[in-house]
């Protein structure tokens, strides 16, 4: 599929960080994790600086991890049915909303209900569709912030190719450009759809996991001191958070992130991983989706730089190339400003 090209010069008046207000539409697997309800209510709490026009539901389904990590899909807590993953997700942003006495109506759609399964024949879906449509119809650039995998984003490029010249995608995906692999959730599910974002020429906002949105974490206390109690939703998303919080779980999250995400950057033999397995952890959780609000709202909070954009090859690793278009990748984001800005909007809410 072909794609308008555009010039250095108009690629870079696009991925030039802005003042002023912006508009965006906000593309959320909700009910995966416990992060994008922070996300999608933080960029609803931002109406100073964000005018979110509209909210898709992601699809999301246990499939990868079960790929990644060798697993039996049923032991892995999340739904393996990718049509209930969007629905779930359709139905807790409207929860949000709700929390927030915002009305939801005509600005909530249903996105995806399958990944894609050819580089020219996109999903049809009202996100999708909904997402040309106010593409098309904007006279500055829409800002698409991802926060899951980008089926629905792939296809409304597929559908109208010319939204290329209209849109700057923001997406939480995939690890630094210097991890030996980029294996991730967001980035990992829809691999067509993954290839087509960084091929297409879109102008593109990278916010890679490991090293950088994984700095984002909070604990219990933090969220009981800061949040709870403050507001419906400050004590929503702390008991959404402490309700999976424990050494357990902890140590399950440690295991799996070793397996997946930190792939290949320990040379220890499994005889010494088992015999040293930690007992005592200190939970906290990384709240990775609001990487992409804070980025959004300040971009001084996450330093960013222009780079080629890297080929991802299917076997989900980045291969460099100096002769590709340009992208942002952000490096660093510094955790206390983010969740500060956050924490004081979340106290104010109903």
């Amino acid at each position: 599929m072909k794609f308008p090209v555009l010039s250095e010069d108009e690629r870079k008046e696009r991925l030039r960080p802005r003042s002023g207000k912006l508009s965006m539409v906000l593309d959320t697997d909700t009910y995966n994790e416990v992060d994008d309800q922070f996300a999608l209510a933080y960029a609803l709490l931002s109406p100073n600086r964000l005018d979110v026009q509209a909210v898709y539901a992601a699809p999301y389904s246990s499939s990868f991890f079960a790929r990644a990590l060798g697993a039996d899909e049923a032991s892995i807590p999340m739904t393996h049915d990718l049509t209930e993953g969007m629905e779930l997700s359709y139905r807790e942003i409207i929860k949000i909303y709700d929390l927030l006495g915002m009305s939801s109506k005509g600005k909530v759609f249903k996105g995806s209900d399958t990944y894609l399964t050819d580089p020219e024949r996109p999903v049809h879906s009202d996100a999708a569709h909904d997402l040309v449509e106010k593409a098309m119809a904007s006279d500055d650039l829409l800002y698409v912030v991802s926060i899951g995998e980008i089926t629905n984003v792939a296809s409304a490029l597929m559908l109208e190719p010319e939204i290329v010249k209209k849109i700057v995608v923001i997406w939480l995906a995939g690890q630094p450009f210097y991890w030996p692999q980029t294996i991730e959730f967001n980035l990992g599910q829809d691999m067509i759809a993954s290839q087509l974002i960084f091929d297409s020429g879109v102008p593109l906002v990278l916010l890679p996991c490991m090293g950088v949105c994984s700095h984002l974490t909070t604990t219990k206390p933090e969220l009981e001191t800061e949040i709870k109690g403050k507001s419906r939703i400050g004590t929503y998303l702390t008991d959404i958070v402490v309700n999976q919080l424990g050494q357990e779980a902890s140590i399950a999250m440690l295991n799996g992130y070793r397996y997946s995400y930190l792939r290949g950057q320990d040379d220890y033999d499994n005889k010494l991983v088992k015999d040293l397995i930690t007992t005592d952890i200190a939970p906290s959780r990384i709240i990775w989706d609001i990487s992409t609000i804070g980025y959004m709202v300040n971009p001084i909070w996450c330093p960013s730089t222009l780079v080629p954009a890297p080929h991802l090859l299917p076997e989900i690793k980045w291969k460099s190339d100096p002769s590709r278009h340009l992208m942002r990748i952000c490096n660093f984001i510094y955790r206390d400003a983010v969740f500060g800005d956050m924490f004081a909007k979340l106290k104010g809410a109903v």
